[in-house]
C-alpha cells in the first residue's frame, strides 16, 4: 500500500511542478526526434517507425522483408482504449489466450508476450498500462536474429514504442467513467526544461480503477512514466526513461475444463458453451488478489561518429514483484462441480538487466549503398521466489514440513447446480489455516545471455533490397536453487546460430514492393534426465519459416496493405520416444502456415477504413501418438477478422465530430485436442462494437460502446477458459493544454 500511496503522490507532484515550467505555445512534431537521427527525408509511417525498430537500422517499410502490423494515431483515437489486449484488436490474426495477469496471446499459430519495449527488453510480470504509447507494432514471424529466443516466440513478437520528449509545450489531461465501476485519469505534460532547448522533459501518468462484470473481481492500477531527453549536440543524445506502475487486482476467472473422452467414452462438454457455468459468478471474492509493482529504468545514448556512423547504447533495469493469492480452477464430477485451486506466493521478484551496444552505417561500395547493423549485447535475468498452494494433486507443491506427510489439497469444491454455504468462505486467512504444516518452495534462478550479430541491407538498385544476418546466441543457464535444500538443478550451457535472409522489390517506387524472407528463430533446450539414469543433452529448437507477398503505400494514405503468405517449420522439439516411453528423444516437428490481409485506407478526407483476416493452419507432424496429425493447443483460431470505419466531419461548424463502427470474429480456439483426451473448445464468436466523439483543438469528448450485442463468450489457452467481457459503456473527457 505504501508503493501505491508513493506513486499516486509523485504523479501528483510531478505535474504540478510541471505545468509552472510553462511558458510556451504548443507546436507540434510529426515524430519522436530520436527517429530522426536515422531518417530525415519524407514522410515516416508508423510501419516505417516500426520497421527502424525491428530492423535496428534506417530501413522503411517498403525495404523490410519483414511483415508488422501497427497501432496507432488514427487507429485508436477516440475509441476509448485503456488495454494492450483492446488496442490488439486492432492486428489481423492476434487473438487473446491464457488470461494471466501479463496474459498471452495467440500470433501465427504460438503464444507471445508483451516484452520488448521501443525494440528492447521490457519485461513485465503485470500487463503495462499504454498511457505511455505512442504506437503498438506486432513483428510477424521468428525473429532470433535479433531479438534472440528470450523475449519472443516464433509466432513473432509486440513491441511497445512509446512517447518521447519533443520540442514543444503541451500538456493534456483527460478523464473517463464508464460501466462496471470503470473510472481513469490520465495526463500528458511536455516541455523544455532549459532556454536553449536542450533537455526536454515528458511525463505520462495514468490511473485506472475497473470492477467486475461478475459478482467479484477488481484491478487498480497506478502508472507514471518520466521521460528525459538531453541534446547534448548535434552529434550527442541522451535519454533516461522510467515506467513505474503498481498493480493490485484479482486474478481474471480460469477454469480447467474436463476432458471430453473418459476411458474412451464421449462423457463430458466439448465445448464452452455446453458448460454450465453462471457468467456473472466469479466463484471467488476480492479478499484474493496479487500485488504487482515495477519500476523499469531505461537509457539510451546516441552518438554520430561521423556522417554515416551511429553508435547507440541501450541500458535497461527492470524490476518486478509478483505477491498474494491466484485463483484457478477445474471442473470435476461430470462438469457438475469446480474444484478451486490456490497458488500462494508470499514473496517474488524478477530483475532483468540489458546492455546493447550498436554501430549502425550507412555508406557505399562503390555505387551499391549498404546499410548494417553491427550489435553486441548482454541479457540477465535473475527471480527470487517463494511459492505454495492448495492445488489438490495429492503432491506438495513445496514439500510439507520436516517429519510430516500428508497429501496437498484443494480449498474446496462448490457445485454448480446446488446451494453452496461455503461460496464466501474463502480468504487468505483461511487460505493461510490450511498451508500450515506445508514449507512453501523458495527458489532463486539466474541466466545470462551473450549475443553479437550483423545484418546488413544491400541495394544493387535503388528498387532491389537484399537483407542478410545473423546472430549468434550463447545461453549460460547457472541453475535454479532450491534455498530449502541448498540443491542446484538445471545448469546447462547452449549455442544457438540465427540466420535472417529477405528481399524487397519495389514495382512502383515508394509505392508497391513484392517481398520475401527466410526468418530463424530458436529457444534453449535444457538436458534432461532419462529414466536409467543417464542425462541427455539436446540442441536448441528451432523454427523456420518462409515468407512472401505484397506491400502497399499508395500517395494521400489511400491505400496502405500488406497480404502474405507464410510457412513456419520447427524442429528439434524434445518428446517421448515412441518406442520406448520412459525415454524422450529430440526429433518433434510441427508447422504453422497461413495467410494475412491488413487493409488501411483513407479514400477521401474525413473518412478512415480498416480491416484484416487471417487464416492460420498448424498441426503436429511428428509427436506422441494422442497429438501427432492434430492442431496443437495454444496455436489460437484458425479464422481471426477485425475491422473499423469512421467518419469526422472537418470543416464547418461540427468540425471534430465523428462516429465509428468496428468488430471482430475469432473462430473456435482448442483447449483440448488429443485422441485420449478428446477435443474441448471455446466456440467462435463476433464482437462489435461503435464509438460517437467530438474532437477540437482545446478539448475532447468520445462515448464508446465496446461488445454491442452483449455477447457471451470465453477465451482462453494454457487449459483454462475465460469469460469475456460482457457490453460496455466508455463516456471520456480531454482537455488539452
Amino acid at each position: 500500500m505504501k508503493f501505491f500511496n508513493r506513486t499516486i503522490l509523485l504523479i501528483l507532484l510531478i505535474s504540478c511542478n510541471v505545468n509552472n515550467l510553462f511558458a510556451q505555445e504548443q507546436t507540434t512534431d510529426p515524430l519522436p526526434d530520436s527517429i530522426t537521427v536515422y531518417v530525415n527525408s519524407y514522410y515516416l509511417s508508423p510501419k516505417d517507425i516500426s520497421s527502424i525498430q525491428s530492423a535496428r537500422m534506417p530501413i522503411r517499410d517498403l525495404e523490410n522483408p519483414q511483415v508488422s502490423n501497427n497501432i496507432g494515431g488514427k487507429l485508436t483515437q477516440n475509441r476509448n482504449y485503456y488495454s494492450l489486449s483492446s488496442l490488439l484488436s486492432n492486428v489481423a490474426g492476434i487473438s487473446q489466450g491464457w488470461a494471466s495477469v501479463s496474459p498471452y496471446y495467440n500470433l501465427r499459430g504460438f503464444n507471445v508476450r508483451s516484452y520488448i519495449r521501443n525494440g528492447i527488453d521490457g519485461y513485465l510480470s503485470a500487463e503495462m498500462d499504454p498511457a505511455n504509447l505512442e504506437q503498438l507494432s506486432v513483428v510477424k514471424g521468428p525473429s532470433g536474429s535479433l531479438f534472440g529466443s528470450t523475449l519472443i516466440s516464433f509466432g513473432g513478437l509486440i513491441n511497445r514504442i512509446t512517447k518521447k520528449p519533443i520540442d514543444s509545450t503541451f500538456s493534456e489531461v483527460g478523464f473517463s467513467a464508464g460501466s462496471y465501476g470503470f473510472y481513469r485519469v490520465n495526463m500528458d505534460i511536455n516541455t523544455a526544461l532549459d532556454k536553449a532547448h536542450k533537455i526536454l522533459f515528458r511525463f505520462n501518468g495514468a490511473y485506472t480503477d475497473q470492477a467486475s462484470f461478475q459478482d467479484a473481481g477488481f484491478s487498480r492500477v497506478a502508472f507514471a512514466a518520466p521521460s528525459f531527453e538531453y541534446r547534448v549536440n548535434d552529434r550527442l543524445r541522451i535519454e533516461l526513461e522510467s515506467e513505474i506502475q503498481y498493480r493490485r487486482g484479482s486474478s481474471n476467472s480460469q477454469i480447467a475444463p474436463m476432458n471430453p473422452i473418459v476411458n474412451g467414452v464421449n462423457k463430458n462438454a466439448d465445448n464452452s458453451n455446453a458448460l454450465a457455468l453462471d457468467y456473472k459468478k466469479s466463484y471467488s471474492n476480492n479478499s484474493i488478489y496479487l500485488n504487482n509493482p515495477s519500476i523499469n529504468i531505461y537509457g539510451k545514448v546516441q552518438y554520430k561518429i561521423s556522417p554515416n556512423w551511429l553508435s547507440e547504447t541501450n541500458l535497461v533495469n527492470t524490476w518486478a514483484e509478483n505477491t498474494g493469492n491466484y485463483l484457478m480452477m477445474n471442473l470435476i464430477n461430470g462438469d457438475s462441480s469446480l474444484v478451486r485451486k490456490i497458488s500462494n506466493y508470499p514473496d517474488g521478484n524478477f530483475r532483468t538487466q540489458q546492455i546493447q551496444q550498436n554501430f549502425i552505417e550507412d555508406f557505399n561500395i562503390g555505387k551499391v549503398r549498404n546499410r548494417m547493423v553491427i550489435g553486441f549485447d548482454y541479457y540477465r535475468y535473475a527471480s527470487n521466489t517463494s511459492s505454495n498452494g492448495l492445488n489438490g494433486s495429492g503432491m506438495s507443491m513445496g514439500g510439507s514440513m520436516p517429519g510430516m506427510s500428508m497429501p496437498r489439497p484443494s480449498f474446496d469444491t462448490l457445485s454448480l447446480y446446488t446451494a453452496n454455504n461455503n461460496y464466501g468462505t474463502l480468504s487468505p486467512t483461511l487460505i493461510n489455516n490450511k498451508l500450515l504444516g506445508f514449507a512453501p518452495t523458495r527458489t532463486s534462478s539466474l541466466q545470462n545471455t551473450y549475443y553479437v550479430y550483423l545484418s546488413d541491407v544491400v541495394n544493387p538498385i535503388e528498387a532491389l533490397s537484399i537483407l542478410v544476418g545473423g546472430r549468434i546466441d550463447r545461453f549460460n543457464n547457472a541453475g535454479s536453487t532450491d534455498l530449502n535444500t541448498g540443491t542446484i538443478s538445471g545448469r546447462y550451457n547452449q549455442t544457438a546460430f540465427s540466420p535472417k535472409l529477405g528481399f524487397t522489390y519495389q514495382l512502383l517506387s515508394r509505392r508497391i514492393a513484392i517481398f520475401g524472407n527466410y526468418m530463424n528463430g530458436f529457444q534453449n533446450t535444457a538436458p534432461v534426465m532419462q529414466v536409467d539414469g543417464t542425462t541427455s543433452t539436446f540442441k536448441p529448437q528451432y523454427g523456420n519459416q518462409w515468407e512472401a507477398g505484397v506491400k502497399i503505400n499508395l500517395a494521400e494514405r489511400l491505400l496502405d496493405a500488406t497480404l502474405s503468405y507464410y510457412d513456419i517449420r520447427v524442429s528439434n522439439v524434445v518428446r517421448n520416444d515412441p518406442n520406448d516411453a520412459t525415454m524422450y528423444i529430440q526429433d518433434g516437428k510441427q508447422y504453422s502456415r497461413g495467410v494475412e490481409a491488413d487493409v488501411q485506407s483513407q479514400p477521401f478526407q474525413g473518412f478512415y477504413i480498416h480491416g484484416g483476416v487471417a487464416y492460420n493452419d498448424s498441426k503436429y507432424t511428428a509427436t506422441s501418438t494422442a497429438t501427432e496429425g492434430l492442431r496443437p493447443v495454444n496455436s489460437g483460431p484458425k479464422w481471426t477478422g477485425n475491422w473499423y470505419a469512421t467518419y469526422r466531419i472537418e470543416q464547418g461548424k461540427l468540425n471534430g465530430l465523428g462516429i465509428g463502427f468496428g468488430g471482430n470474429y475469432y473462430d473456435k480456439n482448442l483447449i483440448i485436442n488429443s485422441t485420449t483426451s478428446g477435443t474441448f473448445f471455446t466456440n467462435a464468436y463476433t464482437l462489435l462494437n461503435a464509438q460517437l466523439y467530438y474532437d477540437r483543438p482545446s478539448y475532447a469528448f468520445a462515448v464508446s460502446m465496446s461488445n454491442l450485442t452483449n455477447k457471451h463468450y470465453y477465451y482462453g489457452g494454457a487449459g483454462f477458459i475465460t469469460p469475456g467481457m460482457p457490453r460496455q459503456f466508455i463516456l471520456s473527457i480531454k482537455l488539452k493544454l
